[in-house]
């Protein structure tokens, strides 16, 4: 008896000190990361010894060192950090820098505006000022990172997509819970666990700061020479947060980058991008179902049935796929054009692209390797491209037929409403996603389409998808130098990634 007796007091006791282990782990889970670099003080620019910001390292961190990062040619980004009572300093690693490890880091959604705001105001320091990163279209995280990654494409643009082959809708919640057959997330270093990006809606603050937890303790951990990861929260943040907010906890990772870099005593490059921008409005679902119905069409989970289309519905976006028999896509284009909250409707045709707004239609074409485009206005110009193209005519940067050096479309169009959209559209038309949609409407900023579901659950304050400037433009920024004007998301990072993280160090 007093055996079992000791045996029930010793299992109550095991039961209480796990109960406690979890109940301390649940409160602990998400709390903000303590900043173990705070700022202390801040000298202004001087002509010849340039400004410098003081930071005191935390006591609970390995003692109240004094540490100064120091700008010594004004050009806004850290040269050097010096350890105050110490004999040692670091100054910036060289991008071919054989010792230093390379981090990658995308956090995922951060419009450029936001990002270059922060970084005004003195945030993100280490890094030189940011540029914009033109998104593909859709601006969608699948077809973005796959770009960014340079990885093979994914399979639709969203988790959940409509499968041409099978004929049938795929939903997407094991691909987001597994992230089987995504190719960009073998690559990556990290990633969130895909059961815990449901929650982010739920939990924000606290999902978001474990994240971040994750990611600082995953690569302390590694010892792997090049890091990429991917913080997905960011973005599930910008969909249900104020933007003001937002910033606030975007600053979290200023603090962690910081840390991170200070501790790698000048053997850490860090380049940081987001996959794509934010609407930044306030949306609202516009009327698909009905407008269909309106004209006789009716959402379907297989096409070929008379007047049947498919729509998959996965999320929230500024943007929706729409799968159809191909001889209907040019009726279905003409009449989605029309629908409230459309601001462009694109479809492919043997030679190129259509694009039709509520007024008419344009035609977009390329010759065989991209290099040269040609935007023509139908009864329309849904683009806006009138003017720009005139102005590259008057500057003999147009031939006689109307063709356009992909480069100098680039170069007039970088801070256009629609940025880069001749190139993009060419993408989208060519080689995005194994399962291409028929037609591809971009929404207004203001506007989403999506799951019914989902809608009941959070209330959109941002979302992304679309082609206009506020979501295609994420942001870039690198600690190994300042990067040039606007770039594309296949162009911040080189195509042999994959190489470099698995093969033999040169």
């Amino acid at each position: 008896m007093r055996i079992l007796l000791k045996l029930l007091v010793g299992l109550l006791a095991l039961v209480a000190i796990l109960g406690m282990a979890l109940a301390i782990r649940v409160y602990t889970w998400g709390r903000p990361l303590p900043v173990v670099y705070k700022q202390v003080s801040r000298t202004p620019a001087d002509a010849e010894s340039g400004r410098s910001v003081a930071y005191l390292r935390s006591a609970s961190k390995g003692g109240g060192n004094r540490y100064v990062a120091v700008d010594s040619d004004n050009d806004g980004t850290v040269d050097v950090v010096l350890r105050e009572g110490a004999l040692e300093s670091f100054p910036r690693p060289h991008p071919d820098d054989p010792d230093a490890r390379w981090l990658v880091l995308c956090l995922d959604g951060v419009p450029y505006g936001e990002l270059a705001a922060l970084w005004e105001e003195g945030y993100f320091r280490e890094f030189f000022r940011p540029v914009p990163l033109i998104s593909p279209f859709p601006t969608a995280s699948g077809v973005a990172l796959s770009e960014a990654f340079h990885t093979d494409p994914v399979r639709g643009y969203e988790d959940g997509y409509f499968d041409i082959e099978d004929n049938r809708l795929v939903r997407g919640e094991l691909a987001t819970t597994t992230g089987e057959k995504i190719p960009y997330l073998e690559l990556l270093d990290y990633d969130m666990p895909g059961y815990l990006k449901g929650p982010a809606y739920i939990l924000p603050h606290r999902s978001y700061r474990a994240d971040l937890g994750r990611f600082k303790n995953r690569f302390r951990q590694s010892e792997q020479k090049v890091y990429l990861a991917h913080i997905a929260t960011s973005d599930s943040l910008y969909h249900i947060l104020p933007r003001d907010e937002m910033r606030r906890l975007l600053a979290e990772v200023d603090s962690l980058l910081r840390e991170l870099y200070f501790e790698a005593g000048g053997q850490l490059r860090i380049t940081v991008f987001s996959d794509h921008g934010n609407s930044l409005a306030r949306g609202k679902p516009v009327p698909l179902r009905s407008h269909l119905a309106d004209a006789g069409w009716r959402l379907g989970e297989r096409c070929g049935e008379p007047r049947t289309v498919v729509v998959p519905a996965y999320g929230l976006m500024g943007f929706f796929a729409v799968y159809c028999a191909g001889e209907q896509k040019v009726e279905l284009a003409a009449h989605l054009a029309q629908l409230t909250g459309v601001d462009l409707v694109v479809y492919a045709t043997a030679d190129g692209v259509v694009i039709e707004n509520s007024e008419g239609s344009a035609r977009l074409s390329w010759n065989s390797d991209a290099s040269a485009l040609r935007y023509q206005v139908e009864s329309s110009d849904p683009l806006q491209l009138t003017d720009i193209l005139g102005r590259l005519a008057a500057e003999k940067k147009m031939d006689a037929d109307g063709w356009v050096s992909d480069a100098d479309l680039l170069a007039a169009t970088r801070n256009h409403d629609y940025p880069d959209p001749a190139f993009r559209l060419w993408q989208w038309a060519t080689n995005h996603v194994h399962n291409r949609a028929d037609l591809v409407v971009s929404l207004e900023p203001g506007w989403h389409q999506g799951s019914r579901t989902f809608e009941r659950i959070v209330t959109m304050l941002s979302t992304h998808g679309s082609l206009d400037s506020s979501q295609s433009l994420g942001f870039a920024m690198s600690t190994d130098g300042p990067l040039e004007g606007t770039l594309r998301s296949g162009s911040l990072l080189p195509d042999d990634l994959e190489r470099r993280k698995t093969g033999p160090e040169d």
